[in-house]
């Protein structure tokens, strides 16, 4: 590839980047999709993590209403049964709390078909997540949808899971990839008339992930660490959390190349836009603007019925259609987007797959 075909790809990937980013303040890039296209989903069983709140909870109240069973896989089952009461009264959680629909309007739906169940899962221990696929395997023969959706961001660096890796890489990368191996047999076993489908949550973060996309030394404890400060390798939170968000189109693409082209599974890495959720509550400012000048919000971020858009679409897409979305990171709204290009290295996907292939048979 010429020089100058080089500068035209960065160009076109940054113009991509920014238009896609999900803020508000790109009025014209809208949804072209909504869930009243969802398909019947009377007879699915799907497990999504991190169900009991945000884009999670919206996408677990869109399946449910179309007649799913829906497994809310939470660290926090308190929290998880309260969501579900919620999914069942068909609550909608935004930024302004949780929305009932009115009594005329509840006894006249009569589409709440589907069944709501929670399921322990702490993404931070993978002794956790082995014991969540091993009760989930005992509980269901088929998988139709697994959202790999829980996650943390830009967390304080020093703060590691319970096998001694960096909080946001072993969340939302180690702990999802155990959870997939575990679930891979099930998720191979529907027919290949209606594949399964794996829809990974990422992020436009990815962007800030070092070259070559992991740095493996950097997301594992080193021996003189002390946990009180900063790893000796750790990267900082913003690079750490962008590294964490490449892995999950890394997986998607290992997924897709390994078991996509033979028509067994559908997997889609997804951004799902910049949302009003409590995943960045945490960082300065954002907790004060929730508490004294909500309103704010809106001028920033999306409600979490609009950021789950996209991994609904993805999942519910119906065939032939949803093989085009096969291995794509699907950007706002329900639009293929332009990743960074060193995504498209095979070699370097399969390193990082085998990497924590070989992470987590150290914790079996």
């Amino acid at each position: 590839m010429s020089f100058w075909s080089n500068v035209w790809l960065w160009i076109r990937f940054q113009v991509n980047a920014i238009l896609h980013s999900g803020f508000p303040c790109f009025f014209w890039v809208r949804p072209t999709w909504s869930i009243d296209e969802i398909p019947d989903q009377e007879g699915k069983v799907v497990l999504i993590t991190g169900g009991n709140s945000g884009t999670g909870y919206a996408t677990a109240l869109a399946l449910y209403n179309a007649g799913a069973t829906v497994y809310l896989a939470c660290r926090d089952l308190t929290r998880a049964k309260e969501a579900a009461e919620d999914i069942k009264k068909g609550g909608e959680r935004g930024i302004w709390g949780v929305t009932y629909p009115s009594e005329e309007l509840d006894k006249a739906g009569g589409n709440k078909k589907g069944r709501v169940e929670i399921i322990k899962l702490d993404l931070t221990d993978l002794a956790s997540v082995e014991k969540c696929a091993e009760e989930f395997l005992n509980k269901e023969k088929k998988l139709d949808l697994l959202f790999a959706n829980a996650g943390v961001m830009a967390t304080q660096e020093g703060q590691y899971t319970k096998q001694g890796y960096t909080l946001q890489f072993g969340t939302n990368v180690l702990g999802h990839h155990r959870l997939i191996t575990l679930l891979l047999p099930l998720l191979l076993s529907s027919p290949p008339s209606c594949p399964s489908r794996v829809i990974l949550t990422s992020s436009l973060g990815h962007l800030t992930a070092p070259k070559g996309g992991v740095n493996f030394k950097s997301v594992v404890r080193d021996p003189s660490d002390t946990g009180s400060g900063r790893g000796k390798y750790e990267l900082d939170k913003w690079t750490e959390y962008g590294q964490s968000k490449w892995g999950n189109i890394a997986l998607a693409r290992y997924l897709e190349d390994t078991y996509g082209k033979d028509g067994r599974l559908i997997s889609v890495a997804v951004h799902p836009g910049v949302v009003a959720t409590n995943l960045a509550n945490h960082l300065p400012l954002v907790d004060l603007i929730a508490e004294w000048v909500p309103w704010l919000r809106h001028l920033f971020a999306r409600d979490p019925s609009t950021g789950a858009l996209n991994q609904l679409y993805a999942a519910t897409l119906p065939l032939p259609d949803a093989w085009f979305l096969n291995g794509e990171y699907v950007v706002p709204y329900n639009t293929v987007g332009m990743c960074r290009p060193d995504l498209w290295n095979k070699k370097r996907i399969e390193e990082v797959w085998n990497w924590c292939d070989e992470q987590g048979k150290k914790s079996a």
